[in-house]
Parts: structure tokens; sequence; C-alpha cells
């Protein structure tokens, strides 16, 4: 299935079309939240939070960019933020 037909059943409430999207792009987002946090662990449990934040917001998603750079977004606020605290 596209991505883009995932997006538009994760919209509507498919928690397993959102968790194919989780799981397309979980080791790209842990891998940028590695970059900032420097620790495994932390980049990993600030993948999941994104991805709480994510599914908690995707109806937002208006597919003006690819779901990745907004998730990558999200992803780096969220680092920033944790960096901060």
């Amino acid at each position: 299935m596209e991505e883009s037909e995932l997006i538009r059943r994760a919209q509507e409430g498919d928690s397993e079309a959102f968790s194919v999207l989780a799981r397309t792009h979980r080791n790209s987002l842990v891998q940028v939240a590695y970059g900032f946090l420097r620790d495994k662990e932390e980049a990993l449990d600030a993948a999941q939070e994104v991805f709480l934040k994510a599914y908690r917001k995707i109806h937002s998603f208006k597919s003006e960019s690819s779901l990745y750079t907004w998730l990558y977004r999200i992803t780096v606020n969220h680092c920033k933020d944790r960096l901060r605290s």
C-alpha cells in the first residue's frame, strides 16, 4: 500500500496504518534523535514520544511536505526541548 493511502487511513483513525508508517520511519528518526541526544536509549525514548505526538496530530498533517519531513521536524523540536530541560 502506498504511503499516501496509509496516511489517509491513519487520519481516519486506522491505528494499524499508523503502525506501518511508524515502522517505516522509525530507524531514521532514531538516528536524527541520536544526533541531538548522543545516547541510544534517550534517542529510542525520544522517537517513541515523537510517534505518540504524531499519532495524536496525524489529522493535522496536510501533505504539503512528505510525512518524513513532518516527522523530522517534530523530532528536531522534541529533541531541542529535551536538551533545554
